[in-house]
């Protein structure tokens, strides 16, 4: 291991799921912005609140509690009971509950690097992923550049060494090579021969049946390419389908 924080795309940890920011300031913001983009259950803690913030927060899209941060804050929505003695093969669906209440994230946004500090100690003593605003060395994940096109997503990051460059690697480069293909129907394609494979052609959860599968769709895959595969439509993949031979 190299000790780098892992990069994550936001919503890898944080669709549906509850995360604290602290702070709602301009940095804190832009954490938000993320942060909406991934589906996220936003709660922001601070006493002066950023109005865009604020203009979120009457649209529904996230939760402000207007007043200085609390440590209780960190375990604000957390479940009473002891996940770590439930059975992992009878209590999964209370497994579930009691790991949906905890927070997926925390983020500081804090002018006190000394409340920032405090929080990351009492988040590392609660098992929560912590990333302090503009301080790599105190962050167990960073927020990498995403392009979206459709279900695609690439993500890029400088392991926080310089966000601003990977943005305008996104903008500057990957962006404009992209935006040129229709990578959307390209995906949708590719998802509705796999599924149409799996149960109608050659349906089947035996281990020989998914080797079978996963090896034919590999080959298709690669037989024609990324532009081939943005211009096809449904009866085009249905004739690909037609000729897969079950074995």
């Amino acid at each position: 291991m190299s000790g780098i924080p892992i990069v994550f795309g936001t919503n890898l940890l944080t669709s549906d799921k509850h995360v604290l920011v602290v702070g709602a300031g301009d940095v804190a913001l832009s954490r938000v912005n993320h942060l909406l983009q991934a589906d996220a259950q936003i709660t922001v803690v601070a006493p002066d609140i950023h109005p865009l913030i604020r203009k979120y927060s009457e649209l529904g899209l996230l939760k402000v509690i207007e007043r200085e941060f609390e440590m209780g804050d960190l375990e604000m929505y957390q479940e009473p009971g002891d996940i770590s003695k439930l059975d992992i093969n009878h209590d999964r669906e209370e497994i579930e509950r009691l790991s949906s209440s905890r927070f997926a994230m925390v983020l500081t946004c804090l002018n006190s690097y000394d409340l920032s500090l405090q929080i990351y100690y009492r988040c590392r003593q609660l098992g929560l992923n912590v990333n302090l605003a503009d301080k790599p060395e105190n962050c167990d994940f960073y927020f990498g550049s995403t392009y979206r096109q459709g279900p695609l997503q690439i993500m890029i990051s400088s392991n926080g060494n310089s966000p601003r460059f990977t943005n305008r690697l996104k903008e500057h480069k990957i962006k404009p090579v992209f935006e040129q293909l229709d990578i959307r129907k390209a995906i949708e394609n590719l998802a509705y021969l796999r599924t149409t494979l799996r149960t109608k052609i050659h349906p089947g959860e035996s281990p020989e049946v998914i080797k079978n599968r996963m090896e034919w769709n590999k080959k298709i895959t690669d037989s024609y390419s990324i532009e081939e595969w943005t211009q096809m439509d449904k009866a085009q993949i249905d004739s690909i389908l037609a000729n897969y031979a079950s074995v």
